[in-house]
């Protein structure tokens, strides 16, 4: 089962898309998405926090999101979905402060470039979703 934990939530204007792309998605494979509330402290306390609340939804390999991580490729992408459909899978999204180092987890980027919070949540769930069409041999329609 993919497990996908973002630190806050989508503005409104990214939000019908995002649950769009969800709704396909659970109609493909297994995958629950959680949001870790974004607390209003000073940027060491919010992640020592974000951690603890994170750490508690991690089940099986994690990847965390990090433009400092290792660059990944659609082949990559798609061995993590792969593995998602017979062993647990966690992928983590940071708020705008990143991470922690404490949350365990392989430090994967999509990019050298960075994105909105907003932006990265759709990027990422499109890539599931297209890996997830490509393992069931579905075609993509651009």
């Amino acid at each position: 089962m993919m497990r996908v934990i973002f630190v806050g939530s989508p503005s409104a204007h990214y939000r019908s898309i995002e649950e769009d792309l969800v709704r396909k998605l659970r109609m493909l494979m297994k995958i629950e998405i959680f949001q870790v509330a974004e607390k209003s402290l000073p940027a060491d306390r919010r992640l020592k926090e974000e951690a603890r609340r994170i750490d508690r939804l991690l089940k099986g390999k994690s990847y965390v999101t990090d433009p400092k991580g290792i660059l990944i490729n659609d082949d990559f992408m798609l061995s993590i979905v792969k593995r998602s459909l017979y062993d647990d899978i966690s992928i983590v999204v940071g708020g705008p402060y990143g991470v922690s180092p404490s949350v365990r987890g392989e430090r994967i980027s999509f990019s050298k470039l960075v994105f909105t919070h907003d932006l990265f949540r759709i990027m990422l769930l499109e890539q599931i979703y297209r890996q997830t069409l490509a393992i069931k041999g579905v075609r993509y329609k651009k």
